[in-house]
């Protein structure tokens, strides 16, 4: 029977869980309990609460909760409500040193049922790829899990490439997730922020790295994007009509935007099997991993059963999804 893996779950740092409980600071990040119980955190008068049951899951709880769910493997990052990209130097460092040390020895509680991505200091390039060469090569981890934009920096910007060049060499998976969406500001109403924001967020970052030609620079990197790319079924034949037509969208690549779109890799969270089908038919169906944002409100509860009560998936495909096609980034 092949190995059911989810590749799109989060975990809070068990450290970080402790401080919240009393109230306390943590690496300069406060945390602690609001009015609902909610696991929040907080820092330069930003405040986040994590959409999580109130009580937080013991590794063998979660155990538990993954067999339920007919899931074999649960590949592990950090909140991305947790990702602080504007702490000191230091600070950044420390914090992405705890964080990543609690991760990996979550993980290696049952390294037959639990993987894990690492977080990167992404205010500090040279932090980052430390932080990046000693996870994926000391602590046996498959990547990192980094945010769409970093304090509003995109992923076309030179400060960024050298970390790509690093898990390009590394030859480890790269997963973007939004977090500190720039629509947040004026998608106040009806979780408009998370509904239209967060795939508007996945959408900026692959096109960006699109059009800025990272690709051409870099054809081999594994880069994943979450929620089945954000709006990019939507807005390729865009992509591709500007770049017919306007010299900015060509300046720095060589073929039509679409093309690039089969270089990336996606999660099956689209809440749609028609979404699915024709994320599959863009990019092909061996760039999609299983995926369910656990334990997130707005995740897909039972992905197994997403994929394989599907009607518009082959045998053959759901197999692929489901267990095959990230086989190979496993440690």
């Amino acid at each position: 029977m092949n190995t059911k893996i989810d590749m799109h779950t989060h975990v809070a740092p068990r450290e970080a869980v402790k401080v919240a409980d009393k109230g306390g600071n943590w690496h300069g990040v406060e945390f602690y309990r609001d009015q609902n119980d909610k696991l929040t955190t907080s820092f330069g008068g930003e405040t986040m609460a994590l959409p999580w049951p109130r009580k937080m899951e013991t590794p063998q709880d979660r155990l538990k909760s993954m067999s339920e769910r007919d899931v074999d493997v649960h590949v592990l990052s950090m909140s991305p409500l947790m990702h602080w990209h504007k702490l000191d130097r230091n600070n950044a460092k420390s914090y992405a040193i705890d964080v990543n040390d609690d991760i990996s020895d979550y993980a290696n509680i049952d390294n037959k049922r639990f993987q894990a991505l690492c977080f990167l200091p992404l205010q500090d390039t040279d932090a980052s790829i430390y932080e990046l060469e000693r996870c994926v090569q000391s602590k046996k981890m498959m990547g990192a899990m980094v945010a769409t934009n970093i304090n509003g920096m995109d992923w076309d910007n030179d400060r960024l490439y050298p970390v790509l060049e690093a898990a390009n060499k590394l030859k480890c998976l790269v997963f973007f997730h939004p977090t500190r969406g720039r629509a947040n500001s004026w998608l106040k109403n009806y979780h408009l922020r998370n509904l239209i924001g967060n795939p508007l967020e996945t959408t900026v970052a692959m096109a960006n790295i699109i059009f800025g030609g990272i690709l051409d620079k870099l054809p081999n990197l594994n880069l994943c994007f979450a929620h089945g790319g954000g709006f990019i079924r939507q807005g390729v034949g865009r992509f591709n009509h500007g770049y017919s037509v306007r010299d900015e969208a060509k300046l720095n690549i060589s073929s039509l935007p679409s093309e690039y779109l089969k270089s990336f890799y996606y999660d099956t969270i689209t809440h749609s099997e028609d979404g699915l089908r024709n994320l599959i038919d863009i990019v092909g169906i061996d760039r999609i991993f299983l995926g369910s944002d656990y334990p997130a409100d707005m995740g897909e509860p039972y992905p197994v059963d997403f994929v394989n009560n599907s009607t518009l998936l082959s045998e053959e495909e759901k197999e692929k999804i489901i267990s095959k096609n990230i086989l190979s980034f496993l440690k």
